[in-house]
């Protein structure tokens, strides 16, 4: 089975793409660089869901890593919204 997403995601540009796109953000989330962010992101996920959700990373060799990344993201993309607007609102002092 895993052979099989992985050949989907290396014949599919959208996936490819969007695969990428979701391991940058899972990254940026896991790094200790961005601790006011990833704090930010924990607070809105406990005021949202009730628990914190831990944002997968996504791994070539391993595509049901992928999927969690994926399933990850999309459980947290309320908290996740709400950050970006934050983040919106703080670089144009609105």
């Amino acid at each position: 089975m895993n052979l099989f997403v992985g050949e989907i995601f290396k014949e599919s540009d959208k996936f490819k793409q969007a695969s990428v796109k979701a391991i940058k953000i899972a990254l940026y989330f896991k790094s200790s660089v961005n601790k006011y962010f990833i704090g930010q992101l924990r607070t809105l996920q406990k005021e949202s869901y009730g628990k914190y959700i831990q944002i997968a990373i996504g791994n070539d060799t391993r595509w049901n890593s992928h999927y969690e990344c994926f399933h990850t993201l999309i459980k947290s993309k309320g908290a996740l919204r709400v950050l970006y607007l934050f983040v919106l609102l703080l670089k144009y002092n609105i």
